[in-house]
């Protein structure tokens, strides 16, 4: 059929009058018309299909709405800033003291993401925080005193109320008791100035604003005595950086149990904070770095494409109620089991000294105290086990802590006939 049809076109068009002489000629003229004609169609062909690859390829470059959808974020609540400044500055203060755990050092439990926020954001010129409410300031005699003393022989030294008196009467150090810990770890790092810098850096965020007021203000005026040379001495037989040393150490750093404090560790941290009180109560970058790109990414718009696994929109908001049974089983299965492990690694530890070791059980059965009494239920085990020596738990309270509590009794066989 196509030989005809182009025999029949190449008669019309050249001559109808004219006869064919070369059939042969005719018939391989009318094959490579109808290959050309197949590779013509086949290159159409490739060409849609691509067509058709890169439109999906590059749909959203070309703005083709149906293949993506944008997830806008909502706005960034201050609980939320105060939780991101309260995790990081938390692992930043572990990576800096060199720590695999902050465990027994730092409860996270009383680090409040407010006053790092505060400390962090609410200062003068001079770096020194502001307190919004005024009460919670030093009196005016105080800060007068202060002012006088640091800019003698300039000041009114008419009358000298004791500033001693004034940091000696606070209820508490003005380290706090709960980061004691924290700041006697500090005190291994002293030897390498830039690593105890940046862990007192961090740790002095989590100071409540005002302790942290009255600490940068004292640690100045210390530092300013001592460089002060038209001063005359405060004592004839103490020179003034010592005499400053011992007076103020224990009103910045102590411990609940006065047993525990070492005068010459105090004065130790005291000295270091004195002579690098300018750097200490600064903002590390690289933290605020991180907070900052953290927020950023907080505040960023998403793009969900179509057929994607993750869906923003469909996240829940708050989370699943469960019975109080089923919080009562979370509670000892997530909680009662890892403490006793962790107590029990505790009490095994021989190259902890006796001294640490009884200081972090005196601790643990503070924070935990049905956990230590299930432990150790009985005096004589409790006693044995401060002086050093191995506990093993008897049979039958062995049996009792392996069942689970509200658990009734059942027999597997019986007795009866």
């Amino acid at each position: 059929v196509w030989l005809k049809c182009t025999q029949t076109f190449y008669l019309h068009v050249t001559d109808t009058n004219i006869q064919l002489q070369n059939t042969y000629f005719l018939t391989w003229f009318g094959l490579f018309v109808f290959f050309v004609f197949v590779i013509f169609i086949h290159i159409l062909f490739l060409i849609d299909q691509t067509s058709d690859l890169w439109n999906k390829r590059h749909s959203v470059a070309i703005g083709d709405v149906h293949e993506c959808k944008l997830i806008r974020r909502k706005e960034v609540t201050s609980k939320q800033v105060d939780q991101v400044w309260k995790s990081m500055t938390i692992a930043h203060l572990q990576s800096a003291l060199g720590l695999e755990t902050l465990e027994g050092v730092l409860n996270p439990v009383h680090v409040n993401g407010k006053h790092i926020v505060h400390n962090v954001f609410i200062v003068n010129k001079t770096g020194i925080v502001v307190l919004e409410n005024k009460a919670e300031d030093m009196p005016y005699w105080v800060v007068s005193a202060m002012k006088c003393l640091a800019n003698w022989p300039n000041g009114n030294d008419s009358k000298q109320p004791a500033l001693a008196d004034y940091f000696q009467r606070l209820k508490e150090p003005l380290l706090t008791f709960h980061l004691y810990d924290v700041f006697v770890n500090i005190l291994s790092l002293l030897q390498v100035q830039d690593m105890a810098t940046e862990a007192l850096q961090v740790s002095c965020l989590l100071l409540p604003p005002p302790n942290r007021r009255r600490l940068q203000l004292l640690l100045r005026l210390m530092a300013r005595v001592c460089q002060n040379v038209h001063l005359p001495p405060l004592n004839d037989t103490i020179a003034t950086r010592t005499l400053m040393v011992q007076m103020f150490s224990h009103c910045v750093l102590g411990s609940p149990d006065e047993m525990d404090l070492d005068e010459l560790l105090a004065t130790k941290l005291v000295t270091f904070m004195m002579e690098h009180h300018s750097t200490i109560f600064q903002v590390p970058n690289k933290l605020r770095r991180q907070v900052e790109e953290h927020m950023s990414h907080l505040k960023r718009a998403q793009i969900k494409y179509a057929g994607s696994d993750t869906d923003f929109s469909a996240s829940p908001a708050f989370c699943k109620q469960i019975s109080r049974v089923e919080c009562e089983e979370q509670k000892v299965i997530g909680t009662q089991t890892p403490l006793e492990e962790l107590l029990d690694g505790l009490i095994a530890d021989k190259e902890l000294p006796i001294k640490d070791k009884r200081k972090r059980l005196k601790q643990f059965q503070k924070s935990y105290p049905d956990v230590y009494h299930s432990r150790f239920p009985t005096e004589e085990s409790k006693a044995a086990v401060k002086m050093g020596k191995n506990v093993r738990l008897k049979p039958h309270l062995m049996f009792l802590n392996l069942r689970k509590p509200s658990q009734p009794f059942q027999r597997s066989w019986s007795f009866r006939t």
